[in-house]
């Protein structure tokens, strides 16, 4: 038999649609929607968009995710952003049909939710995901994405890339508390120096 939409369903399908249509960002990891925690968006919350996935039965996660900051705003500005995996993105693709052509246009090797980088660590290179980055990060101009802490703090190089040689990323770790990265290439002979910072060597 099939399933009789309710009027909350259709309801909800609505405000998901407007949502998805205005800050749905597609990428290999699957569909995102940021929401901007202190000022607010147009249309629903964060959570009244899980909310709203839920009564229409689409499998979500909601994280913290940052965006660059605009001009004038002294720190980079904290959201949530709703991210619906690609495994599951058949099920928003019910309620929202015109997804499926962008779905099926998305280039192949599509970078996803996360930014890989590896950090020294007394036992070897540790591989980190960092995902407080919101969805779009691929699309940041050069000058966001450095002050997002994603461009090589020794040579300038976009870690967002993999050009190069597949430049690995290494995390520096005498500031712990800022994401300020260094690329592979150009600081291999400051390697030895980066495993000391980190703690190489020293009693557990």
């Amino acid at each position: 038999m099939a399933h009789m939409v309710t009027e909350a369903e259709r309801a909800a399908q609505r405000r998901v649609v407007g949502v998805v249509r205005i800050s749905g960002v597609l990428s290999g990891g699957g569909l995102a929607v940021w929401r901007d925690d202190a000022t607010g968006d147009s249309g629903a919350s964060a959570a009244e968009l899980s909310q709203d996935l839920n009564l229409l039965g689409v499998p979500h996660e909601t994280v913290t995710a940052f965006r660059p900051r605009r001009a004038r705003e002294p720190y980079h500005r904290k959201g949530r952003e709703v991210r619906i995996p690609f495994a599951e993105i058949g099920r928003l693709v019910r309620w929202v049909p015109s997804l499926q052509q962008p779905i099926d246009e998305l280039p192949a090797g599509t970078s996803g939710f996360t930014f890989t980088c590896f950090e020294p660590r007394r036992s070897g290179m540790a591989t980190v995901l960092l995902s407080c980055f919101a969805a779009e990060w691929p699309t940041w101009t050069v000058r966001q994405a450095g002050s997002m802490g994603l461009l090589c703090a020794r040579c300038g190089f976009d870690l967002r890339t993999r050009r190069a040689g597949q430049r690995l990323a290494y995390n520096i770790p005498e500031r712990p508390e800022l994401c300020r990265l260094v690329c592979g290439t150009c600081c291999e002979d400051g390697l030895p120096e980066l495993e000391r910072l980190s703690g190489a060597g020293e009693p557990a």
